[in-house]
């Protein structure tokens, strides 16, 4: 692995020359403000640079070993003084030249850090409210890109309904339920790290090429022990990745385990109505689907996830 070997300009099948002899990836962090506005952090392009003076996220060049997580994450540092560990990521979205391509990581950050400039291609560093975005001098091709970028900021929250799902597929669950939701929660973790790529047609989401969703398994009855193990850190914890590599991020996983109190149905409906953000609901029962999309979710059935795993 050789770090910068990515530098220099190339030219993709359009005929445009670019920076990043293997692409190139830039970090959209956000985070709610003191008002609850949505903010993101962006940087002013110096003056003597490419488009010089614009405004857009901190990014640059890859490496040939580099995903495209890890090198929005190394640029933020770099350009912003970003802190380690202060994002997540949420989503790829992929701009395609042909044979060279612009990878923007949408990440989430539980409250706006403290950012600056710290290179000499960056002029200003600072968060902006969403609503004010526009308004700058921004950067042609981040422009182009915001109105998709600004929808994809709302997270995807995917709620699972465990004995549905264990049901679904026959392999001896009914032997032991707890072992069965352990093993559903351990492929749900490898989900939520290497991420969707597709998503059911009843989620209206922008196309990205990868959703990395926060998975909310519902566990009931025997099945319950689940939970606690899984609060104290006996399931995998890395972060989210990209390019399918598998990289260590922010502690707590992307997996949460709930224990349904008493009907796991109707923990599900509550979640689907009060969760933030897309919500979708994976289940086959019938009244369930019903009570989740009236509370806003969207839903789909076990397939769906099963082909994911």
């Amino acid at each position: 692995m050789v770090n910068r070997d990515g530098n220099g300009w190339t030219t993709c099948g359009l005929g445009h020359r670019h920076w990043g002899r293997f692409g190139a990836a830039g970090l959209l962090a956000h985070a709610p403000g003191p008002d609850r506005q949505t903010q993101v952090m962006l940087q002013r392009r110096s003056w003597w640079g490419n488009h010089g003076g614009t405004w857009g996220p901190p990014g640059g060049a890859r490496d040939s070993h580099e995903s495209a997580v890890t090198a929005a994450l190394r640029e933020a540092e770099e350009e912003c003084a970003m802190p380690a560990g202060a994002v997540r990521a949420g989503g790829i979205l992929r701009d395609d030249h042909g044979g060279w391509s612009y990878q923007t990581v949408i990440a989430a950050a539980p409250r706006p850090f403290p950012v600056r400039a710290v290179s000499n291609e960056t002029s200003r560093a600072g968060w902006v409210a969403v609503a004010e975005v526009a308004a700058r001098d921004l950067h042609p091709g981040f422009a182009q890109w915001w109105p998709v970028l600004r929808e994809a900021l709302e997270p995807l929250r995917i709620i699972v309904d465990a004995a549905n799902v264990m049901g679904s597929r026959p392999d001896g669950w009914w032997r032991d339920r707890a072992g069965a939701a352990r093993r559903l929660r351990d492929q749900l973790a490898g989900l939520a790290d290497d991420g969707v790529t597709a998503l059911p047609d009843a989620v209206h989401a922008p196309p990205l090429e990868r959703w990395f969703p926060e998975v909310v398994l519902v566990v009931e009855g025997a099945a319950r022990s689940v939970a606690a193990a899984h609060a104290a850190g006996s399931s995998p914890g890395d972060g989210p990745a990209a390019d399918g590599r598998r990289e260590p991020g922010p502690p707590g996983g992307q997996v949460r385990v709930v224990a349904a109190p008493g009907s796991g149905d109707d923990t599900i409906a509550a979640l689907a109505g009060d969760l933030d953000g897309r919500r979708l609901v994976v289940t086959a029962d019938r009244e369930l689907r019903r009570r989740c999309q009236a509370a806003g979710a969207a839903v789909t059935g076990p397939s769906w996830l099963l082909a994911q795993l």
